[in-house]
């Protein structure tokens, strides 16, 4: 039996149905490492910098390192990287661009494993070869980012693994750390989940707020004024429509948007509207889900829940580098 973190070849959605929304395959999408803005990463690794050796112009920023300078290392050595407990790994592809950001040039790294892998406890992860003082320069840059981006991607995946069996997709939200957005959202896809918008400029999401601030709140105006959004902006862009209360469902349906987002409804409430909508349009069910409830909003059925926990409740997890 797989350890129950491993991804699997069968661990995406697989829709059985005869009939489902047109925006469905829309939803389904995962950033991958390719698709990552690397200036972005650059510029934020160039804040790791300074937080680590102060402000600093010079290339060669192991002179900064007042520990080590003192320590009189100049050896060359091998360190490897190792998992202290079971783990879905994410974060190596960062490795070379750590190097290459502090100047480490004469470090080299191998492993036999890629982001989304599940390791072992005890399992090493990575070795790295080189002048022992510049690893210990990169050190917990390296280690920060594999501890908090494989935290991630681990509790993604035992997210995705409970409602798995129900059919319905994990969403991830913009509750993401300042500056770090794409990498946790990549680290999500390391784990199995969806990536939901990526920002305000990728998707239509009509909110509450949108709604009450037109006053349009139900009825017939709520249906005209999502129908004009739809008329007015027909690309390939996913319209959403965020909804608060069951009578607010059937105007949303008739206005032609894209996909309703059920707003902290109750799972009987998420029921009747997976039965109302019968596969008209993609159905998200958003709203307090905690890992303790999400079973019973999966039982439901929507096509998706999305959460910001996997990113902004999981937690570091354990891994080491220790000197062969």
């Amino acid at each position: 039996m797989p350890h129950p973190l491993r991804l699997t070849p069968d661990f995406c959605i697989n829709i059985s149905l005869n009939a489902y929304p047109p925006a469905l395959e829309k939803f389904k999408k995962r950033i991958s490492w390719d698709n990552l803005n690397k200036e972005l990463i650059y510029k934020h690794l160039s804040i790791c910098i300074e937080e680590d050796l102060g402000t600093v112009s010079n290339s060669s920023f192991v002179r900064f390192d007042l520990s080590t300078n003192a320590s009189k290392i100049s050896n060359s050595g091998s360190a490897k990287l190792v998992a202290r407990e079971p783990m879905i790994i994410c974060g190596l592809r960062l490795i070379p661009m750590i190097f290459e950001a502090f100047g480490t040039n004469s470090v080299t790294y191998e492993s036999k494993f890629k982001d989304s892998d599940f390791i072992e406890a005890d399992k090493l992860i990575a070795k790295l070869h080189g002048p022992v003082s510049e690893i210990l320069v990169i050190e917990r840059s390296i280690l920060n980012f594999l501890q908090k981006l494989s935290g991630i991607a681990t509790k993604t995946k035992t997210f995705v693994e409970k409602i798995k069996e129900f059919e319905v997709g994990l969403l991830d939200t913009r509750k993401t750390t300042p500056g770090l957005r794409m990498l946790e959202k990549y680290a999500t896809c390391c784990g199995g989940g969806y990536n939901h918008r990526i920002g305000l400029y990728d998707r239509i999401l009509i909110k509450d707020n949108h709604i009450a601030a037109s006053a349009a709140t139900s009825g017939s105006r709520l249906k005209a004024f999502l129908s004009r959004i739809v008329e007015e902006n027909k690309s390939e862009l996913i319209i959403e429509v965020e909804i608060d209360n069951l009578s607010q469902l059937q105007p949303a349906l008739d206005s032609g948007v894209d996909a309703i987002l059920l707003d902290n409804f109750s799972p009987d409430e998420i029921k009747e509207a997976v039965q109302k909508n019968s596969n008209q349009v993609v159905l998200e069910a958003s709203g307090g889900i905690t890992e303790d409830t999400m079973i019973d909003y999966a039982k439901a059925k929507p096509h998706f829940i999305s959460s910001g926990a996997p990113i902004h409740s999981s937690r570091w997890l354990d891994i080491g580098l220790d000197w062969n």
